[in-house]
């Protein structure tokens, strides 16, 4: 079967192979496999993109093979299905397979695809005996694959966004060419243009850059702890008494979740941009799914020292979508929390004016400058440095897109080093009625 070329042609950059490198050294330590591997497609070869630095593995970065030589991955890539050889040396397809000549006689991969659906490599791991590969371990090597490909819808994204900038501002450039022929005025205004276009083109790059950087933080701190856990619990350096291992396990636990609400917030961005939302509208409280939500928090408010007072008179039904209400109300809350940690929090839920469900989160903590309330609705914006807050300021890029989706509205009002205030406004009869 041939397998397709790449119709977003995009140049991985040195940070995430750098980054890929802790996510397969990483799932090699804790499978307990001597190889785990990114490979990527080439026609008409597949090569090793990343290898695990784990004892063992035969792999290295670069190494390229032939296709058509039933190579494990090759099939992955041409099914674009999971593949689990528990034991090739038993199994009359595989016992032929060129990676028995390394050893690894098992096998479990994963495809992955680039945005535009081709297919880009594949996500594995090996063993030099029987190994079935149990389902918390394919669950954990799908979680990085989707890792994996969120990074390159990011990276297909920012470049497709330069590139269509720059046929824009060509075009504008040959327009302005023809003008200029006939009078040196429009000559220098079409010069002006075109360092304005470059300027706007540097800044693209900048903000991907700055973009890359931060994500690939991110991404990375909840995988080093988990990392650092599993090799205190399997070294020896955490004591395995069942409240340690509760502990750890606690630990790992939260890490998941964290690294779960990134890859989710990534996805979401992509399926915003793509026009992909979906809705399913039904007959919802606002207060019932506010409350939800807070007691998910509980534990948080608790650790952060954050007082929460929860006002409503009665309930306040609408015709929304439950999951994307949730997700709202998730972001403001976790927001607040972040940038107001150890003051209280006020949540008040309402219908006002009649036919608008209200929902108002305000917190007193560091406030937004002046300057930058107008843009914290925009993607990758913030109010403060990432470094002092960390997250991927998409939050409440999402909040604003979900909202508007939703025939509504959202607004912020804040006084620097007093607090803020959102204010989230819904037609209760869904979003038709707001047009």
């Amino acid at each position: 079967m041939r397998l397709p070329t790449c119709a977003c042609d995009t140049r991985i950059p040195p940070e995430l192979i750098q980054k890929w490198q802790g996510v397969v050294d990483l799932i090699a330590d804790i499978v307990r496999v001597p190889a785990s591997l990114i490979m990527k497609v080439d026609p008409p070869e597949i090569a090793v993109l990343v290898a695990s630095q784990s004892k063992g593995n035969p792999y290295e970065r670069g190494e390229k093979a032939a296709l058509d030589t039933g190579l494990y991955c090759e099939t992955v890539m041409t099914t674009r299905e999971r593949l689990l050889v528990p034991n090739a040396l038993v199994d009359e397809t595989w016992k032929c397979n060129p990676d028995i000549k390394q050893g690894m006689v098992s096998y479990l991969g994963f495809p992955i695809t680039w945005p535009s659906g081709d297919i880009f490599g594949t996500i594995c791991v090996l063993d030099t005996k029987e190994n079935t590969y149990s389902e918390p371990y394919q669950r954990l090597l799908l979680q990085f694959r989707d890792v994996v490909e969120a990074d390159l819808r990011i990276l297909c994204d920012f470049d497709a966004r330069l590139a269509m900038e720059a046929r824009a501002r060509l075009e504008e450039s040959e327009r302005a060419h023809h003008v200029t022929l006939h009078a040196l005025e429009d000559l220098k205004r079409a010069q002006d243009g075109l360092q304005a276009s470059e300027r706007q083109l540097q800044e693209a790059v900048r903000l991907r850059d700055e973009f890359l950087s931060i994500a690939s933080h991110e991404l990375r701190t909840p995988i080093a702890s988990l990392q650092l856990m599993v090799q205190a619990l399997t070294r020896g350096v955490v004591s395995p008494t069942p409240e340690a291992t509760l502990r750890a396990f606690g630990l790992a636990e939260r890490q998941i979740a964290r690294l779960t609400r990134l890859v989710e917030e990534l996805l979401e961005v992509s399926r915003i941009q793509a026009g992909r939302l979906s809705f399913q509208f039904e007959s919802l409280d606002l207060v019932a799914v506010v409350r939800e939500v807070v007691q998910r928090f509980e534990i948080e408010f608790a650790r952060v020292r954050c007082p929460l007072s929860f006002r409503f008179h009665q309930p306040v039904m609408g015709f929304w979508d439950r999951s994307k209400l949730e997700q709202v109300v998730t972001n403001l809350l976790s927001n607040a929390l972040k940038f107001g940690a150890g003051k209280p929090i006020e949540i008040t839920v309402e219908e006002a004016p009649p036919g608008i469900g209200r929902l108002v989160v305000t917190d007193h903590g560091i406030g937004i400058p002046p300057d930058r309330i107008a843009r914290i609705f925009e993607r990758f914006e913030r109010a403060v440095p990432a470094q002092a807050y960390g997250g991927l300021g998409l939050g409440l890029y999402i909040v604003r897109s979900i909202v508007d989706a939703l025939g509504g509205t959202v607004r912020a009002e804040s006084v620097l080093g007093s607090g803020s205030t959102f204010t989230v406004e819904l037609p209760c009869a869904g979003p038709s009625s707001a047009s």
